[in-house]
């Protein structure tokens, strides 16, 4: 054991007072201890766990907040201790991430209310962690694989191997819903905002429109909400840069534009007009 581990354990036990068993992730231990709540938990992934999150909220539903992020998330076994809120009712849950991208909720707990060791993904699915999900190798049973509309079945001795290879080569999700049925969710990579080269706010405010070969080439633009509500067209640019003011936008916020170039599509993207203040 490394001394960083070592210097965890021994800091959590001075936070929680005495030693007692602490539940394995996706379960989670939940103490009140007077005016503080110690919440701790094992680590079943060693180093593959790379984040680790405790939330608090006052609905078990919503509104979660991150009161606390594991320095070292790997440790073998950690835990928080939170001063405990002024409320007849708070609920405490753990976000995690282990390496590969695959992602969990615990569910919420609260004092008289133990964990399970069922999670809630962020596509409001219910199922084991399908780490901690035994399925006998050996057995004659048939698993089934839930992608979406489709079903594949495995046998149990080839399961293993289907599940390493996904969770080793791919970002995508596997929930085990019992011991014979596995739900698999494709990773779907996050639409990442780029500004546009042609479009944009400069360093006095205005809206910036610069376009190539304008005496060359036919361009009009179109602006619209972030709805898709049309706001206004410039139908004929002859001259670049061209500059706008952001009172032609009405509002502050975000708005969609295409770019037409001799009546093709060029570019569709979104700009932000922040407040003046």
């Amino acid at each position: 054991m490394t001394l960083k581990k070592i210097i965890g354990l021994i800091l959590l036990m001075v936070i929680a007072g005495k030693s007692y068993s602490q539940d394995t992730l996706p379960r989670f231990t939940f103490v009140e201890r007077g005016e503080r709540v110690v919440i701790s938990w094992t680590n079943p992934y060693d180093e593959k766990l790379i984040q680790l999150n405790v939330q608090r909220s006052y609905d078990s539903l919503r509104n979660y907040s991150t009161i606390f992020s594991a320095i070292t998330p790997e440790l073998p076994q950690n835990g928080y201790t939170d001063k405990k809120p002024i409320a007849p009712r708070v609920y405490y849950r753990i976000f995690y991430v282990i390496e590969g991208g695959s992602y969990f909720f615990t569910l919420p707990t609260r004092a008289g209310m133990p964990p399970d060791n069922y999670y809630r993904n962020d596509n409001n699915q219910v199922g084991r962690d399908i780490n901690s999900t035994i399925i006998d190798q050996n057995s004659s049973k048939i698993i089934s694989i839930k992608i979406k509309n489709t079903v594949r079945q495995l046998p149990a001795i080839a399961f293993r191997n289907f599940k390493d290879s996904i969770l080793r080569a791919t970002r995508d999700t596997l929930i085990a819903i019992n011991d014979t049925l596995i739900i698999l969710n494709p990773y779907v990579a996050k639409d990442v905002w780029r500004p546009s080269f042609c479009i944009y706010i400069n360093r006095d405010g205005y809206v910036n429109i610069s376009l190539p070969l304008v005496q060359e080439k036919k361009y009009y633009v179109k602006f619209f909400e972030e709805d898709g509500t049309p706001l206004f067209e410039l139908k004929t640019i002859k001259e670049t840069p061209l500059i706008l003011d952001k009172t032609s936008f009405i509002h502050s916020g975000w708005f969609s534009f295409e770019i037409y170039e001799d009546n093709r599509l060029k570019e569709k993207n979104k700009i932000f007009i922040p407040r003046d203040f």
